[in-house]
Protein backbone atom coordinates (compact mmCIF):
# COMPACT_ATOMS: atom_id res chain seq x y z
CA UNK A 1 0.00 0.00 0.00
CA UNK A 2 1.36 3.47 -0.95
CA UNK A 3 1.24 6.36 0.93
CA UNK A 4 -1.04 8.37 -1.85
CA UNK A 5 -3.55 5.59 -1.21
CA UNK A 6 -4.25 7.16 1.98
CA UNK A 7 -4.74 11.08 0.99
CA UNK A 8 -4.78 13.44 4.19
CA UNK A 9 -5.75 16.95 4.12
CA UNK A 10 -3.53 18.60 6.87
CA UNK A 11 -5.47 21.81 8.81
CA UNK A 12 -2.76 24.21 10.78
CA UNK A 13 -4.65 26.53 13.15
CA UNK A 14 -2.11 29.16 13.59
CA UNK A 15 -2.33 32.47 16.68
CA UNK A 16 0.70 34.47 17.01
CA UNK A 17 2.69 31.64 16.11
CA UNK A 18 5.54 33.04 13.97
CA UNK A 19 8.45 31.90 15.72
CA UNK A 20 7.60 27.95 15.75
CA UNK A 21 6.25 28.05 12.22
CA UNK A 22 9.32 27.22 10.14
CA UNK A 23 9.73 23.78 12.53
CA UNK A 24 6.27 23.17 12.39
CA UNK A 25 5.88 23.31 8.56
CA UNK A 26 9.19 21.23 8.14
CA UNK A 27 7.77 18.91 9.63
CA UNK A 28 4.57 18.72 7.79
CA UNK A 29 6.08 18.92 4.37
CA UNK A 30 8.70 15.58 5.90
CA UNK A 31 5.70 13.42 5.98
CA UNK A 32 5.94 13.35 2.20
CA UNK A 33 3.06 11.88 -0.18
CA UNK A 34 0.95 11.27 2.76
CA UNK A 35 -0.38 14.50 2.78
CA UNK A 36 -2.36 15.92 -0.37
CA UNK A 37 -3.11 19.48 0.86
CA UNK A 38 -2.85 22.29 3.42
CA UNK A 39 -5.01 24.63 4.92
CA UNK A 40 -3.34 26.98 6.53
CA UNK A 41 -5.27 29.27 9.23
CA UNK A 42 -4.62 32.45 10.63
CA UNK A 43 -6.75 33.63 13.51
CA UNK A 44 -5.77 37.55 13.04
CA UNK A 45 -2.40 36.55 14.44
CA UNK A 46 -0.48 40.19 15.29
CA UNK A 47 3.38 38.66 15.34
CA UNK A 48 3.75 38.26 10.88
CA UNK A 49 2.84 34.51 11.08
CA UNK A 50 1.41 34.58 7.35
CA UNK A 51 4.80 36.54 6.47
CA UNK A 52 6.45 33.80 8.05
CA UNK A 53 4.32 30.88 6.62
CA UNK A 54 3.63 32.13 2.74
CA UNK A 55 7.20 31.91 1.38
CA UNK A 56 7.59 28.30 3.68
CA UNK A 57 3.98 27.02 1.74
CA UNK A 58 5.11 28.19 -1.98
CA UNK A 59 7.72 25.61 -1.51
CA UNK A 60 4.74 22.76 -0.92
CA UNK A 61 4.48 20.17 -4.09
CA UNK A 62 0.39 19.99 -2.50
CA UNK A 63 -2.08 22.73 -2.94
CA UNK A 64 -1.86 25.22 -0.62
CA UNK A 65 -4.93 27.39 1.02
CA UNK A 66 -4.12 30.48 3.21
CA UNK A 67 -7.13 31.12 4.96
CA UNK A 68 -7.07 34.62 7.35
CA UNK A 69 -9.36 36.03 10.40
CA UNK A 70 -9.96 39.33 9.82
CA UNK A 71 -10.77 39.35 13.68
CA UNK A 72 -9.95 36.49 16.28
CA UNK A 73 -12.23 33.68 16.79
CA UNK A 74 -12.09 32.96 20.26
CA UNK A 75 -12.02 29.14 19.72
CA UNK A 76 -9.44 27.26 18.27
CA UNK A 77 -12.42 24.74 18.18
CA UNK A 78 -14.47 26.80 15.99
CA UNK A 79 -11.08 27.00 13.33
CA UNK A 80 -11.02 22.99 13.24
CA UNK A 81 -14.51 23.15 12.44
CA UNK A 82 -14.03 25.52 9.67
CA UNK A 83 -10.94 23.43 8.58
CA UNK A 84 -12.89 20.37 7.90
CA UNK A 85 -15.56 22.29 5.88
CA UNK A 86 -15.86 20.82 2.62
CA UNK A 87 -12.89 18.39 2.70
CA UNK A 88 -13.03 15.79 0.51
CA UNK A 89 -9.68 13.95 1.84
CA UNK A 90 -10.85 11.17 3.67
CA UNK A 91 -8.58 11.94 6.72
CA UNK A 92 -7.64 15.13 8.41
CA UNK A 93 -4.74 16.29 10.57
CA UNK A 94 -5.10 18.77 12.94
CA UNK A 95 -1.31 20.29 13.28
CA UNK A 96 -1.11 22.82 15.93
CA UNK A 97 1.36 25.73 14.64
CA UNK A 98 3.49 25.40 17.79
CA UNK A 99 3.95 20.98 17.55
CA UNK A 100 6.37 19.50 15.51
CA UNK A 101 5.99 15.47 14.07
CA UNK A 102 8.17 12.82 13.16
CA UNK A 103 8.79 11.65 9.49
CA UNK A 104 6.29 8.57 8.94
CA UNK A 105 3.40 9.52 11.69
CA UNK A 106 0.95 9.80 9.12
CA UNK A 107 1.79 7.07 6.84
CA UNK A 108 1.88 4.59 9.85
CA UNK A 109 -1.50 6.43 11.12
CA UNK A 110 -2.83 6.38 7.62
CA UNK A 111 -2.44 2.85 7.84
CA UNK A 112 -3.94 1.47 10.27
CA UNK A 113 -6.96 3.64 9.40
CA UNK A 114 -7.02 2.69 5.62
CA UNK A 115 -7.18 -1.11 7.28
CA UNK A 116 -9.99 -0.50 9.14
CA UNK A 117 -12.89 1.48 7.82
CA UNK A 118 -14.99 1.87 11.09
CA UNK A 119 -12.26 3.78 12.81
CA UNK A 120 -12.70 6.83 13.73
CA UNK A 121 -9.16 8.04 14.72
CA UNK A 122 -5.72 7.19 15.27
CA UNK A 123 -3.45 8.89 17.31
CA UNK A 124 0.42 8.44 18.36
CA UNK A 125 2.74 8.40 21.48
CA UNK A 126 4.47 12.03 22.17
CA UNK A 127 7.62 13.66 23.72
CA UNK A 128 7.12 17.35 25.24
CA UNK A 129 9.30 19.66 24.08
CA UNK A 130 9.85 23.18 25.46
CA UNK A 131 9.61 26.36 23.65
CA UNK A 132 13.40 25.91 22.08
CA UNK A 133 12.48 22.70 20.90
CA UNK A 134 14.45 20.57 23.46
CA UNK A 135 12.73 17.44 24.45
CA UNK A 136 11.78 17.06 28.31
CA UNK A 137 10.33 13.76 29.58
CA UNK A 138 7.60 12.05 28.12
CA UNK A 139 4.60 11.01 30.48
CA UNK A 140 1.72 10.04 28.10
CA UNK A 141 2.22 6.02 29.26
CA UNK A 142 2.73 7.22 33.13
CA UNK A 143 0.04 8.97 33.16
CA UNK A 144 -2.60 5.46 31.69
CA UNK A 145 -0.24 3.49 34.63
CA UNK A 146 -1.15 5.98 37.67
CA UNK A 147 -4.72 5.29 36.97
CA UNK A 148 -3.88 1.43 37.03
CA UNK A 149 -3.92 0.28 33.66
CA UNK A 150 -1.49 -0.06 30.87
CA UNK A 151 -3.43 0.18 28.00
CA UNK A 152 -1.21 2.78 26.32
CA UNK A 153 1.94 0.64 26.97
CA UNK A 154 1.73 -0.60 23.62
CA UNK A 155 -0.33 -0.56 20.34
CA UNK A 156 -3.32 -0.50 21.11
CA UNK A 157 -7.22 -0.98 19.49
CA UNK A 158 -10.19 -0.31 21.17
CA UNK A 159 -13.75 -0.17 20.73
CA UNK A 160 -15.40 3.96 20.90
CA UNK A 161 -16.94 3.32 24.15
CA UNK A 162 -13.72 1.14 25.80
CA UNK A 163 -11.18 4.13 24.69
CA UNK A 164 -13.94 6.59 26.23
CA UNK A 165 -13.58 4.72 29.56
CA UNK A 166 -10.12 3.58 29.81
CA UNK A 167 -8.61 6.86 28.00
CA UNK A 168 -10.99 9.45 28.43
CA UNK A 169 -11.74 8.69 32.05
CA UNK A 170 -11.01 10.17 34.79
CA UNK A 171 -8.94 12.47 32.34
CA UNK A 172 -7.84 13.02 28.68
CA UNK A 173 -4.95 10.61 27.99
CA UNK A 174 -4.48 12.03 24.59
CA UNK A 175 -1.98 14.57 25.24
CA UNK A 176 -3.36 17.22 22.16
CA UNK A 177 -4.77 16.79 18.72
CA UNK A 178 -1.25 16.75 16.75
CA UNK A 179 -1.12 13.15 17.89
CA UNK A 180 -4.30 12.28 15.86
CA UNK A 181 -5.11 11.35 12.08
CA UNK A 182 -8.90 11.60 11.94
CA UNK A 183 -11.27 10.06 9.06
CA UNK A 184 -12.66 13.15 7.85
CA UNK A 185 -16.54 12.38 8.53
CA UNK A 186 -15.95 11.06 12.07
CA UNK A 187 -14.69 14.77 12.79
CA UNK A 188 -17.20 16.45 10.96
CA UNK A 189 -19.54 14.77 12.59
CA UNK A 190 -18.26 15.04 16.12
CA UNK A 191 -17.95 18.68 15.50
CA UNK A 192 -22.00 18.86 13.72
CA UNK A 193 -23.21 16.92 16.95
CA UNK A 194 -21.65 19.73 19.44
CA UNK A 195 -22.40 22.36 17.51
CA UNK A 196 -21.82 25.91 18.63
CA UNK A 197 -21.41 24.80 22.23
CA UNK A 198 -17.83 23.80 21.01
CA UNK A 199 -16.81 27.16 21.21
CA UNK A 200 -17.08 27.46 25.28
CA UNK A 201 -15.01 25.14 26.00
CA UNK A 202 -11.34 26.60 25.98
CA UNK A 203 -9.23 23.77 27.86
CA UNK A 204 -10.66 20.58 27.24
CA UNK A 205 -12.75 20.95 24.03
CA UNK A 206 -10.39 18.65 22.56
CA UNK A 207 -11.51 16.18 25.10
CA UNK A 208 -15.22 16.52 24.82
CA UNK A 209 -14.49 16.08 20.74
CA UNK A 210 -12.86 12.73 21.06
CA UNK A 211 -15.58 11.72 23.12
CA UNK A 212 -17.99 12.35 21.27
CA UNK A 213 -16.40 11.19 18.11
CA UNK A 214 -15.54 7.83 19.62
CA UNK A 215 -19.03 7.13 21.50
CA UNK A 216 -20.71 7.28 18.02
CA UNK A 217 -19.41 4.02 16.98
CA UNK A 218 -15.95 2.49 15.29
CA UNK A 219 -13.19 1.69 16.89
CA UNK A 220 -9.71 4.06 17.66
CA UNK A 221 -6.49 2.87 17.22
CA UNK A 222 -2.92 3.87 19.25
CA UNK A 223 0.63 3.42 17.96
CA UNK A 224 3.24 3.64 20.77
CA UNK A 225 6.00 5.37 18.32
CA UNK A 226 5.97 8.70 19.69
CA UNK A 227 5.53 10.53 16.36
CA UNK A 228 4.02 13.63 17.89
CA UNK A 229 6.69 16.43 19.49
CA UNK A 230 3.92 18.56 22.04
CA UNK A 231 5.40 21.70 22.68
CA UNK A 232 4.77 23.18 26.15
CA UNK A 233 5.61 26.75 26.72
CA UNK A 234 4.38 30.12 28.40
CA UNK A 235 1.99 30.89 25.80
CA UNK A 236 -0.15 27.12 25.18
CA UNK A 237 -3.79 27.09 25.86
CA UNK A 238 -2.94 25.08 28.22
CA UNK A 239 -0.31 26.75 30.53
CA UNK A 240 -2.09 30.00 30.16
CA UNK A 241 -5.75 28.50 31.65
CA UNK A 242 -6.20 29.96 35.45
CA UNK A 243 -6.56 26.26 37.29
CA UNK A 244 -10.05 27.24 38.54
CA UNK A 245 -11.18 27.40 34.64
CA UNK A 246 -9.33 24.26 34.38
CA UNK A 247 -10.86 22.71 36.67
CA UNK A 248 -14.71 23.89 35.78
CA UNK A 249 -14.26 22.63 32.62
CA UNK A 250 -12.94 18.82 33.87
CA UNK A 251 -16.17 19.02 36.36
CA UNK A 252 -18.24 19.92 33.54
CA UNK A 253 -16.34 17.36 31.26
CA UNK A 254 -17.36 14.69 33.95
CA UNK A 255 -20.56 15.16 33.77
CA UNK A 256 -21.05 14.48 29.93
CA UNK A 257 -18.89 11.96 30.67
CA UNK A 258 -21.08 10.13 33.05
CA UNK A 259 -24.15 10.52 30.24
CA UNK A 260 -22.05 9.20 27.18
CA UNK A 261 -21.19 6.07 29.35
CA UNK A 262 -24.37 5.36 31.71
CA UNK A 263 -24.58 3.95 35.02
CA UNK A 264 -20.69 3.26 35.45
CA UNK A 265 -19.92 2.76 39.04
CA UNK A 266 -16.00 2.44 38.91
CA UNK A 267 -16.20 5.17 36.07
CA UNK A 268 -17.96 7.69 38.77
CA UNK A 269 -15.60 6.41 41.50
CA UNK A 270 -12.25 7.36 39.29
CA UNK A 271 -13.74 10.79 38.17
CA UNK A 272 -14.81 11.62 41.90
CA UNK A 273 -10.81 10.72 42.81
CA UNK A 274 -9.50 12.91 39.97
CA UNK A 275 -11.19 16.10 41.03
CA UNK A 276 -10.07 15.39 44.19
CA UNK A 277 -6.80 14.91 43.76
CA UNK A 278 -6.95 18.51 41.75
CA UNK A 279 -8.49 20.22 44.46
CA UNK A 280 -5.61 19.15 46.68
CA UNK A 281 -2.82 19.65 44.49
CA UNK A 282 -4.27 23.18 43.68
CA UNK A 283 -5.36 24.08 46.73
CA UNK A 284 -8.79 25.06 45.24
CA UNK A 285 -11.67 25.13 47.65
Amino acid sequence: MSQTSFPAAVVVPNYNYAAYLPARLASIRAQGGAVSRVIFMDDASTDGSVAVAEPILAGFSCPVTILRNRTNSGSVFRQWARGVEGLEEPFVWIAEADDEAEPGMLDALGRRLALDPGAAFAFSDSAWIDAGGRERETRVKEHASALGDRVLETDATLSGRDFVRRCLCPRNLVVNVSAVLWRTGALRGALERIGEAVGRWRSVGDWRIYAEAAIAGGTVHYDARRFNRHRQHARSVTTSTPRARYFAETVAMHAVLRNLLGHDPEADERMRAHLHALRQAWDLV
